[in-house]
């Protein structure tokens, strides 16, 4: 079983749609998924350092921790979220922004499990434009 912690924009559940930034996400929605993938428990938290000034994504990192969190997933990661993230091992996983948090557990699933290639902040990597032994420029 792992935990996951997804920021989300709007709404509740497997229906709550994924922020366009981690920190400041209003809520995130946390979900217990399985080995075998399926959903175990679900339940949206409100983010309570919306109105901190600045070291908000440390504070978030830091209660999804509180919520058991081994995962999270979010838009893009700050450098001072991320390092907390390091620091207390919970591994962070870059999901695009405006999708369904049910579509984004397939997602979040098939990173950790390496079937598909991580995520850079806008999308997938660039896929590879040039044979091997020619130069780029």
């Amino acid at each position: 079983m792992v935990r996951v912690g997804i920021a989300v924009e709007q709404g509740e559940g497997l229906d709550a749609i994924t922020a366009s930034r981690f920190g400041r996400a209003p809520a995130f929605v946390i979900v217990d998924i399985s080995e075998s993938g399926e959903v175990r428990h679900i339940k949206t938290i409100r983010n309570n350092a919306l109105t901190y000034g600045g070291g908000v994504g440390v504070r978030v990192t830091k209660m999804l921790a509180e919520e058991g969190c081994e995962v999270v997933a979010g838009p893009a990661f700050g450098p001072n979220a991320s390092a907390m993230l390091s620091t207390l091992g919970i591994r962070p996983v870059i999901i695009p922004p405006g999708m369904r948090v049910r579509d984004a557990i397939k997602l979040i699933l098939d990173q950790l499990a390496g079937r598909a290639p991580p995520m850079g902040p806008y999308g997938p990597p660039p896929r590879h434009r040039h044979r091997h032994g020619q130069q780029v420029f």
